[in-house]
């Protein structure tokens, strides 16, 4: 029940996170220049790569 709770919930951070980060990456790019577009697109994959650290985290803490 517990390996089912978190894996529910690491699926749905990580939904939502990279949602936000394709609709942030999308709109940078409609906008900007390519450079501007592959710098946010740099961090967002930083940013993900955090989440997922942070996530693991979570889960070995419980």
């Amino acid at each position: 029940m517990y390996k089912q709770t978190m894996n529910t919930a690491k699926g749905i951070g990580l939904g939502v996170l990279t949602g936000v980060t394709v609709a942030a990456i999308s709109a940078k790019a409609m906008n900007g220049g390519h450079h501007r577009a592959a710098k946010l697109k740099k961090n967002a994959g930083r940013v993900i790569h955090t989440m997922g650290d942070l996530i693991g985290d979570v889960e070995k803490m419980l």
